[in-house]
């Protein structure tokens, strides 16, 4: 059986640079991971970004939705415009235990000759991207009894 995860990730833009993290394969990626039992998306994505870089954020509406085919589960991972509150940018613990080689900010002409996900950092821009109004609301978690 395959397996199936909901994961949810930080877009953090502050004063022009993206915060992202980078992996030993050489990519970087803005921060996230899996939500834990009961947690909110947005919950997640601010967690996850604190977890691995040491900053702070609040999650702002949902950017995007990926739905990722990997080689040992397919991944519905949910992306947020976080807004920067706090905190300094550092490898961390918890970025050290997710292979996480690097932490840092960045501002678009880093970027240029980097692989970079989710792709819209590059394609979309970081000036465009942090203006984005997002469209979809998030109720939160939703209780039912069926």
């Amino acid at each position: 059986m395959f397996r199936h995860r909901i994961a949810a990730g930080g877009l953090v833009i502050d004063g022009g640079r993206i915060l992202l993290v980078r992996y030993p394969e050489g990519y970087l990626v803005a921060p996230g991971g899996a939500i834990e039992d009961g947690e909110s998306l947005a919950a997640a994505a601010e967690r996850e970004v604190e977890e691995e870089t040491g900053v702070r954020c609040k999650a702002g509406g949902p950017v995007l939705i990926e739905n990722i085919r990997a080689r040992n589960y397919q991944m519905v991972k949910v992306w947020y415009l976080c807004h920067f509150t706090g905190g300094s940018a550092s490898r961390t613990a918890g970025a050290e235990e997710e292979g996480i080689v690097e932490v840092g900010w960045y501002a678009s002409d880093e970027l240029a000759a980097e692989t970079v996900f989710p792709a819209i950092v590059k394609t979309m821009g970081l000036e465009e991207l942090a203006r984005f109004q997002p469209r979809v609301l998030d109720a939160g978690v939703c209780h039912a009894d069926f």
